[in-house]
């Protein structure tokens, strides 16, 4: 079943428990209004009588003459002694005749059943004085409140067959345009999965409500999965490329070995060289692929309470020697804590520094201070600088300022995308600031 035709059943289910309870509840207020209408009618007819009979008259037999002008519709009228005996009778409906007389010494207004046909029935005591001598009993057949129930029950009913034919239709059409989104929404996604194509839903700017958002969220989230796949197009191209040129050098030195290799060991050796280093270049690569997809995936960081300076200084001891550079450090305190994965804030320096070392041309300053609620780390170095309108592409995959320069640096074109997942793991930032022929500026920003 359907979620509009649930939401259709759930709404008109509601409704009808709703109508049916409300119906009772007003037949049975009218009925009693009706009701007590009719018994104040009787106790009306009965003080008209007390106003101008007296009670001697009343019980004094053969005055049955008496009570016919104060006799209504389908009564019977009658004065009865203590003794429930009948001493004076009016009916215009014989059937009430075998109604046997009953005396009371209290007033009295109720419905009662007799020969299963309801009777209307008001006794009201007597009196010489203050001494109760009988009881004048007047009983009705309720044919008019019967007829005016009877009428309300119609009337109820056509009117509870309408509402809920109505509450019906309304509650399918209703829910067909609350979820006309939704289903716009899977004949799209059915259009996607069938041609590949991404679309969004029309959004109506006046309304705000959740479907209009659902809309919106549907419309972000086609977005992001295309932004996605054309990024999995780009990085299947890129990795395709890095491995194809790794395997073109590697099978044209086989080539050349199988020739000539034997015959002249120079070339030989040449050969087995590049081959050796196109291995380890596509290990590097490879590496560097398996530990950013980790850093996406798994998102798993061990935070520890380090001083940033103190690693700072050893990373730069471990890299100064190994090139004529000057790496200088201008921290601005002596130490500077903070909590993060010791080991990935580590590797981020060595990537940013070894970039650094390959395009500067005499130093690397690193600027290190605390600012507010986080630290800011600079690094700057006077190299030949990166143009503007490559800045947004630097941290993509196998993005390559310049490919054949970073092919003899041995760039892979991941280090600063694996930094930038490590940063983002940590609620930092990172950012480059560069122009060309001006140098470097990386940030770096950690909580």
């Amino acid at each position: 079943m359907k979620i509009k035709t649930k939401a259709a059943l759930l709404s008109f289910v509601w409704l009808i428990g709703i109508l049916l309870p409300l119906i009772f509840v007003i037949y049975y207020f009218y009925a009693q209004f009706e009701k007590d209408e009719e018994t104040e009618l009787l106790q009306h007819a009965a003080n008209e009588i007390f106003k101008n009979i007296s009670s001697i008259d009343l019980l004094f037999e053969e005055n049955n003459l008496l009570l016919n002008s104060y006799l209504p519709n389908h009564t019977m009228i009658r004065a009865i002694d203590k003794t429930s005996v009948i001493k004076n009778q009016a009916s215009n409906r014989f059937e009430l005749l075998a109604i046997p007389p009953q005396h009371a010494d209290i007033q009295e207004a109720y419905l009662d059943t007799y020969h299963q046909e309801k009777v209307m029935i008001v006794r009201e005591p007597i009196r010489n004085g203050t001494e109760i001598i009988g009881t004048l009993e007047i009983i009705s057949t309720p044919t008019e409140l019967e007829q005016s129930l009877y009428r309300l029950i119609l009337i109820i009913g056509y009117v509870a067959l309408g509402a809920i034919l109505l509450s019906l239709s309304g509650s399918f059409l209703l829910s067909r345009l609350l979820f006309l989104p939704l289903s716009r929404m899977i004949k799209i996604m059915k259009e996607i999965e069938s041609s590949l194509e991404f679309r969004k839903l029309p959004l109506n700017p006046k309304s705000n409500d959740e479907l209009y958002q659902l809309s919106e969220t549907f419309n972000h989230m086609m977005e992001r999965i295309e932004t996605s796949m054309r990024k999995q197009r780009q990085f299947i191209s890129d990795v395709s490329h890095e491995f194809k040129t790794s395997l073109t050098i590697i099978e044209g030195y086989t080539s050349l070995i199988q020739r000539w290799g034997f015959e002249n060991m120079e070339l030989h050796r040449e050969a087995l060289e590049a081959v050796h280093a196109e291995s380890n270049r596509m290990k590097h690569v490879t590496y560097q692929l398996l530990e950013l997809a980790e850093l996406e995936h798994e998102s798993k960081l061990i935070y520890c309470n380090f001083d940033l300076i103190s690693l700072y200084t050893e990373t730069i001891q471990l890299l100064q020697p190994l090139s004529s550079k000057k790496i200088l450090l201008f921290p601005a305190d002596k130490s500077l804590f903070i909590e993060a994965d010791r080991l990935q804030i580590k590797q981020v320096l060595l990537i940013t520094l070894d970039n650094a070392l390959k395009y500067a041309n005499q130093r690397i300053d690193i600027y290190l201070e605390h600012q507010e609620s986080h630290v800011c780390i600079r690094i700057v170095d006077d190299g030949i600088g990166i143009p503007s309108e490559v800045l947004p592409f630097i941290f993509d995959r196998f993005y390559r300022v310049d490919r054949s320069r970073s092919r003899q640096t041995g760039g892979s074109g991941l280090g600063l995308a694996i930094a930038k997942s490590i940063i983002t793991l940590h609620g930092g930032t990172i950012q480059l600031n560069s122009e060309r022929n001006c140098g470097t500026e990386v940030i770096i920003s950690l909580p």
